[in-house]
């Protein structure tokens, strides 16, 4: 069991899948919060994942300020600088998110990330949306705390399982990007990209809704003579949908929009950053959202954003955001046309110096947030774990 210590032990599950960025940074951004905390407040935080997988973490960990110049161990002492350590059995108090088996002696906090199947159930195979309704309903069923990523998540929780003894607690989490130093066209220059352009940040799953934008990018060069350039980054498959970026890429042919928009699959962070430092706008047309990693990040750099008019975006309200249905590409493309003339490309220094003052804060009232739903799950389940033998 845990130690005299009044400090709590937090065992982050590392995911380790790049199919699923969303997933990833999720936990990142949490990491990246905790260790923010004042050392009066700051948990233990330990990783729990093989050894190339927490290295890696901690390899591509956002705040380089942490980090001494000489390379030598350098892993074990951010890990040391940061109260983090690779998980051995029984030495965590809570484990998150509980997508593995439970660790003896811990109390289990689940995550679940949103109710996509519900809503968009032809995206997804019967024997998929099968197991999500009988994983969820086992966590529904269960005693204990069960975190989802928003209001909007958290009352489809309440509808779909009124009967649920979890206790839903709503965890938001925000980003940070590093954008302290002076931004720098190292990346963009490698990657070719014009003067002035759209960001479209999405792995190319169908919900993420690229489609929308292309027909937006068609409509407006063809009726209006309007050519606006289109970046793309992420994962380039759809597991579930194995052919969908192939079809993308026959309209992007076919619409002749081959010459203005940039597909650069999937990038490092750093990099990422500085294509969102100098975009001229961000567009996010997703179709459904558990909370939207997009809308975060482009908070923490303060750029513009045109975004899908969905309840959890509404619920996120980013800063100089304009909305569009998200299945009309004509209600895009007007937004667009309005727009863009008077948008001017990054980065902007003052915006971005408002937006690390604003996620500052964010990060840290959303980290003594998590602190507070993980001692209550503590307090509440303990009496329940299985103790180490």
């Amino acid at each position: 069991m845990r130690s005299s210590s009044n400090r709590l032990r937090i065992g982050i599950e590392l995911i380790d899948d790049p199919a699923w960025m969303g997933g990833m940074l999720y936990l990142r951004n949490l990491a990246i919060g905790l260790s923010r905390l004042p050392e009066s407040e700051r948990p233990t935080v330990r990783l729990l994942g093989a050894a190339h997988v927490v290295e890696r973490f901690l390899d591509g960990y956002g705040d380089r300020t942490i980090f001494e110049a000489d390379a030598t161990g350098l892993v074990s002492r951010i890990r040391r600088r940061l109260g983090w350590a690779q998980k051995s059995a029984a030495t965590v108090d809570i484990v998150y998110p509980g997508f593995g088996s439970e660790v003896p002696g811990a109390v289990t906090v689940r995550w679940i990330p949103d109710f996509q199947h519900r809503y968009l159930p032809h995206l997804f195979s019967a024997e998929e949306i099968a197991a999500r309704d009988r994983s969820i309903g086992e966590i529904a069923a269960k005693s204990g705390v069960v975190v989802l990523s928003s209001e909007v998540a958290a009352a489809d929780f309440r509808k779909f399982y009124p009967d649920h003894r979890a206790v839903a607690r709503v965890w938001r989490f925000h980003s940070r990007l590093d954008t302290g130093q002076p931004a720098s066209r190292a990346a963009i220059d490698r990657f070719e990209l014009p003067e002035k352009y759209l960001y479209l940040p999405n792995q190319f799953w169908a919900h993420k809704n690229h489609i929308t934008v292309l027909r937006a990018l068609a409509r407006l060069k063809r009726d209006r003579n309007l050519t606006i350039p289109l970046v793309c980054t992420g994962a380039q498959s759809d597991r579930r949908n194995e052919a969908h970026f192939m079809g993308l890429e026959q309209f992007i042919r076919d619409a002749g929009l081959s010459d203005q928009v940039h597909l650069l699959g999937l990038i490092e962070r750093k990099d990422q950053t500085e294509v969102f430092r100098y975009a001229t706008a961000v567009v996010q047309p997703s179709l459904f959202e558990g909370w939207s990693t997009v809308v975060e990040d482009v908070r923490a750099i303060g750029r513009p954003i045109f975004l899908s008019d969905l309840p959890v975006h509404r619920e996120q309200a980013p800063k100089h955001c304009f909305y569009f249905e998200p299945q009309s590409d004509k209600e895009l493309a007007v937004l667009l046309a309005e727009r863009w003339e008077q948008l001017r490309p990054g980065p902007d220094a003052g915006m971005e110096q408002k937006a690390r003052t604003e996620t500052q804060d964010l990060l840290l009232n959303s980290a003594r947030e998590f602190c507070k739903i993980a001692r209550q799950a503590w307090e509440t389940g303990r009496a329940n774990v299985d103790p180490v033998c």
